[in-house]
């Protein structure tokens, strides 16, 4: 049985009850006397019938007005407007079947100790309900309110998760063993020939992993801290390359304090190494610039490329994939005579993807 068979069959007994509820008060405010299902069982059958026809009728009724005014969009209006045609709507059916059951039964009176013709009576049925589909309305707005809560917090946690793994897939990257022989090696070679040289490697080595662990819980780091890490990162490359590598970085200061997922631009500068052939007079230049304040893009010169794409491509992927998290706009690529990746600047006074969940 799915949920929506559940929720009718809900709707049903409740609108049943409501149903029963609803004569038995007015039968008790006008005799004084609760009904009896012995003597009034026509009545009660009859109430209950009404109230379950209502109830099932405003059910599909307010699924296509949920269409016509989405809750999320209009609220108010969505409230206003289904209090007011739910509440002509339960009059119609209430009439209709009252109707229907003193026709069946001969009587103009079928609600026994009920008189119509009594204007105190019509005027407590119609205040109970107005009442009654208030009530309902008020509930109907909180189980969606609730609803859509849960789910937002849902996904909320879903996309969280997902943006962790991500970025252990690119931490996983960084601390690979591969990179520490690379670097064991770099400083192996430098302790016989250039002793400062090796004391400043082994610190700024130290500084990459230092950011690299203190980054590893965070979605975002400031764009100053991680270009802080590209410099210690680049220092560490052209060490082991010299002259073949040119990193330079030109960012105005107004953006220095925008958001950007950690490790983005250390990805991008090492996957422009790694795809790279730099030996003899193949020389690679990576530029890290902005356009318009409104993204940053990171160029690199092409030499003769190496054949492991698959690697490339995921790196692409994963930056591209927690740059959806945070924002709508779409990562640029273009590979022509250069290499160029566009990244929307997340500025701290956009309203971030994260932001719509916990609405």
């Amino acid at each position: 049985m799915n949920g929506r068979s559940l929720k009718i069959i809900f709707i049903i007994f409740g609108s049943a009850a409501t149903g029963f509820l609803f004569y038995a008060y007015l039968h008790y405010s006008e005799s004084g006397f609760f009904p009896s299902f012995g003597k009034q069982r026509p009545q009660i059958l009859a109430s209950m019938l009404g109230g379950t026809v209502a109830g099932v009728a405003l059910f599909f009724f307010n699924r296509i007005l949920n269409k016509w005014l989405p809750w999320g969009k209009y609220f108010t209006s969505r409230f206003i407007s289904g209090y007011i045609t739910n509440t002509l709507l339960a009059f119609a059916i209430m009439l209709a079947v009252t109707a229907a059951a003193g026709s069946l039964s001969g009587s103009k009176s079928f609600w026994k100790a009920l008189d119509w013709n009594d204007a105190d009576l019509k005027w407590k049925m119609g205040i109970l309900l107005i009442t009654v589909v208030f009530i309902y309305n008020v509930v109907y707005a909180l189980l969606y309110s609730y609803q859509h809560y849960a789910i937002a917090q849902i996904e909320t946690l879903r996309n969280e998760r997902k943006q962790l793994e991500l970025q252990f897939e690119a931490l996983k990257s960084q601390i690979s063993p591969h990179y520490l022989f690379n670097s064991l090696n770099t400083i192996s070679s430098l302790l016989f020939k250039d002793l400062p040289s090796a004391e400043q490697f082994i610190r700024r080595l130290a500084q990459t992993y230092q950011y690299i662990l203190s980054t590893q819980d965070k979605k975002y780091v400031l764009l100053k801290d991680e270009v802080d890490f590209v410099q210690s990162y680049y220092y560490l490359l052209r060490i082991r390359f010299q002259q073949q590598l040119s990193v330079e970085i030109n960012l105005p200061s107004g953006i220095m304090n925008s958001r950007i997922p950690p490790l983005t631009l250390q990805m991008l500068v090492e996957n422009a190494v790694k795809h790279n052939q730099l030996t003899g007079d193949k020389k690679l230049f990576i530029y890290i610039t902005s356009q318009d304040n409104l993204y940053l893009k990171i160029i690199n010169t092409k030499t003769t490329e190496v054949n492991d794409v698959h690697s490339f491509q995921v790196g692409l992927e994963n930056i591209r994939k927690r740059y959806q998290y945070f924002t709508d706009r779409k990562i640029e690529i273009k590979d022509e005579d250069k290499f160029t990746v566009s990244l929307p600047v997340l500025d701290h006074r956009q309203k971030l993807v994260e932001q719509k969940f916990s609405a």
